[in-house]
């Protein structure tokens, strides 16, 4: 067994309008320091605004340029090539006025030569946002 580590929230500055399934949930965001090589074995997805839509996390090893917030979600053939893989987040824990999502176990392996994960999120459902910094994505991984 490896080191695991937790990387800190990122803010996925999002739009207010309605979204249609399959755009983009806010821009091309990145995980730093998350080593060369590893697994990804967890992501938590906090929604402030327990909007509760199952969305896509896809991860890349190379930077790429991504979608805007709110376009469908269309990467070109040569991001698609530095494509780690995708996970969907589609389990739930509702509070008051909050909720989390939470995917264990994901055991999907990366190489990152940087030491940064990009990744990009696609909604799976139709959302409306109240907030621009409703929706933060952490991910676990170990090496």
């Amino acid at each position: 067994m490896g080191k695991i580590f937790q990387t800190p929230f990122v803010d996925l500055v999002i739009g207010t309008g309605i979204y249609t399934s399959g755009d983009a949930l806010g821009a091309k965001q990145s995980f730093p320091n998350v080593g060369s090589k590893g697994e990804i074995i967890g992501i938590k997805v906090i929604d402030r605004d327990s909007e509760e839509a199952n969305l896509d996390v896809v991860f890349f090893n190379e930077d790429i340029n991504g979608t805007s917030d709110h376009d469908p979600l269309d990467f070109t053939d040569a991001e698609l090539l530095t494509c780690v893989g995708a996970v969907l987040v589609d389990t739930w824990k509702t509070f008051n006025d909050n909720s989390l999502g939470v995917e264990d176990n994901i055991r999907r392996p990366y190489w990152a030569p940087g030491g940064i994960l990009y990744f990009q999120c696609a909604t799976r459902g139709t959302p409306t946002y109240t907030a621009i910094t409703d929706v933060l994505v952490s991910i676990a991984v170990e090496n």
